[in-house]
């Protein structure tokens, strides 16, 4: 049981990363490699906020917002022009990585390369049935969930996460029908980016952050979109908790240095044998066509 709620609470932070990831790919097909960096700067956003006297809850406020204008930022100076231009899918991919390392590189030179942490001091731990979990192990992924329910609430209830949806499913017709597409890819970076952001300061909150490990949590987040499909919002979510769990076990009855190697191997047999993942959406007949 222990291990399991490693896992779990893990995979949902997986799982919220890929959901932010798939929130970018689904809709504008866009491989968006530069939200490892937007989550990166999170946890030093927050760090010198404190520093200069904010408190911690509105330091994280404002490294959200911050990541939020940077995510919107990156779509109009890169990926916008270049999706109006028709360039390739490839184009977009090296952009976005261009993007990322620029990001790295200024975290890097600003702050340093050092591992850093947010709490000071022993976390807090909760023991029931001699499962011990930590303060910060729990509460991080706790708030992680709550942010992807209501965005996942907000995308089937809301107006405009009706209109994101549209445009992940058929964005020629949400053009023809007079909506704005520009608008709402802002939605779709800022809202990606806010949630990446949040993740990751739940993984900073928990073991620590330096400006390289924004780049590892995407490609969890992206092979648990495979993992779970591309068809929906949920599936990746979904794929981030079975990874989480399987990491966790592999960790357990073998050693830490097989996780790397079962993940990308379970990415490579759905690339093989399931590339629309577990959760795949039915489509109609011309639609696959």
């Amino acid at each position: 049981m222990q291990i399991f709620l490693n896992g779990l609470l893990q995979g949902i932070l997986f799982g919220a990363i890929g959901v932010a990831f798939a929130l970018v790919y689904r809709t504008t097909k866009v491989f968006h490699l530069a939200l490892g960096g937007i989550g990166a700067l999170a946890p030093y956003l927050v760090i010198t906020t404190i520093a200069v006297g904010l408190p911690a809850w509105m330091a994280a406020v404002l490294a959200v917002f911050t990541a939020v204008c940077l995510g919107v930022l990156i779509d109009e100076s890169i990926h916008w022009p270049f999706s109006r231009k028709r360039a390739p899918a490839e184009v977009h991919l090296i952009a976005s990585l261009g993007a990322y390392i620029v990001i790295v590189q200024c975290i890097a030179l600003t702050w340093g390369n050092e591992t850093q942490v947010l709490r000071i001091g022993v976390d807090q731990t909760w023991t029931v049935f001699e499962v011990t979990l930590a303060q910060a192990q729990v509460l991080g992924p706790v708030l992680t969930l709550l942010a992807t329910v209501a965005l996942f609430i907000w995308l089937n209830g809301a107006n405009r996460g009706l209109e994101l949806r549209a445009l992940a499913d058929n964005p020629i017709l949400v053009s023809l029908l007079g909506r704005n597409v520009r608008v709402l890819r802002r939605w779709v970076f800022g809202l990606s980016a806010a949630l990446a952001s949040i993740a990751a300061l739940a993984v900073a909150w928990d073991v620590g952050f330096d400006p390289h490990i924004g780049l590892k949590a995407v490609l969890l987040g992206m092979v648990a979109m495979i993992i779970g499909g591309t068809g929906s919002f949920i599936g990746p979510f979904l794929g981030g908790v079975l990874l989480g769990v399987l990491r966790a076990e592999v960790v357990w009855f073998g050693s830490a240095r097989w996780e790397e190697a079962v993940t990308f191997t379970l990415l490579g047999l759905f690339l093989f044998f399931r590339p629309q993942g577990i959760f795949a959406r039915k489509v109609r007949l011309e639609e696959g066509a």
